[in-house]
């Protein structure tokens, strides 16, 4: 029987038989809606249950995946690292700059869909005092809400002034 049938028995007029009546019972029994103990099969809130206990399951899982095991690798791998990405900067949707430290050198690099290129090769006295510069203007919050709060709310007045002046 399917559930449209069922439908149409269940909104049948209070004259309905009771032959109609048994029918969807037996249907509901059958599906799982209904469970005496003859029935055979489990209930829907036994079905529930086994939802829920799964979905937990699965989300305990990658909760540990990605807060406990992913970080320790990370941590295995970026020991001896040699090369560093010290800055990069976006030009348009498929082209960025690179600011990469390798070894000591520094590297001025551009990526675009044409492939990579290094452009120049930067002085590593010069680089170095530049990104220690840029570490000290950036923002550091250390959990002042307060702080994250204005600092955001500047730099989107900042952003919507340049959107609305064009």
């Amino acid at each position: 029987m399917l559930p449209t049938q069922l439908t149409d028995l269940l909104t049948q007029s209070a004259s309905a038989t009771p032959r109609a009546h048994a029918s969807a019972l037996a249907f509901m029994q059958d599906a799982g809606f209904a469970n005496d103990a003859g029935a055979g099969g489990p209930s829907l809130f036994v079905m529930l249950l086994q939802t829920v206990v799964a979905l937990a399951f699965v989300c305990g899982l990658a909760y540990f995946i990605f807060r406990w095991l992913l970080p320790r690798l990370n941590v295995a791998r970026a020991g001896g690292r040699m090369v560093r990405v010290v800055e990069r900067a976006g030009l348009d949707a498929r082209s960025q700059l690179y600011v990469i430290e390798v070894a000591g050198r520094w590297l001025l690099v551009s990526s675009s869909p044409a492939g990579v290129q290094l452009l120049s090769e930067l002085d590593p006295k010069a680089a170095e005092d530049a990104a220690a510069e840029l570490e000290q203007s950036r923002p550091t919050f250390g959990g002042d809400a307060a702080a994250v709060k204005s600092a955001f709310a500047e730099r989107l007045a900042r952003t919507l002034g340049k959107k609305g002046g064009r």
